[in-house]
């Protein structure tokens, strides 16, 4: 009995910690469409992630990163026929994380690698410049956060989709920034 009790104030002090870094802003919070996506991803937790952008408009509000992340997911749902948006989370320059598929469901984002990373995008296109440094800090606060409560592998692997796709996303911008953190895997 008291290991468990041990184990859930553990968990509870890590999501007290680490959720403060950051905002989540869940489908009903930025009016999503209900989803149809019920595929678990393969490993849990996943030892991959996936970095991309959206190739959308930027956006630096609640307000227009709610429209951004509602017009990916009509465009996923309506013309590609997909069950939801395709990323398991979309960060915004408003420097809020913008909860897709989630933590444990199958993304769309990455082909060979959707059932086994988390799908993570930055909302706009960054072919010229990078993202500013609160959607930055929201990334790296969702990761740790992520590790922490056990939603990824302490030792995952950070992958830009244009390495493992004939894609220019996530922008050399954001390849370059990534490329310098000790868990950037280049296949």
């Amino acid at each position: 009995m008291m290991a468990s009790q041990e184990i859930i104030l553990l968990f509870l002090c890590a999501l007290s910690q680490a959720s403060g870094c950051f905002k989540l802003i869940t489908p009903s919070k930025w009016g999503a469409k209900p989803a149809n996506c019920s595929e678990p991803l393969k490993d849990l937790p996943p030892e991959y992630v996936i970095i991309i952008h959206t190739a959308q408009n930027p956006c630096k509000t609640r307000a227009e990163c709610s429209r951004e992340v509602r017009n990916a997911q009509d465009y996923h749902l309506g013309l590609k026929g997909w069950c939801d948006v395709a990323y398991n989370f979309l960060i915004g320059e408003d420097g809020l994380v913008y909860e897709g598929r989630g933590w444990r469901n199958v993304g769309s984002h990455t082909y060979g690698y959707n059932d086994l990373s988390l799908g993570i995008a930055f909302i706009g296109t960054f072919v010229e410049r990078s993202p500013n440094q609160a959607a930055w800090k929201a990334l790296k606060c969702l990761l740790d956060f992520s590790v922490k409560v056990g939603y990824l592998s302490p030792d995952y692997l950070v992958i830009a989709h244009s390495d493992v796709s004939n894609l220019v996303s996530p922008g050399e911008p954001i390849r370059s920034e990534i490329s310098k953190w000790p868990n950037y895997r280049h296949n």
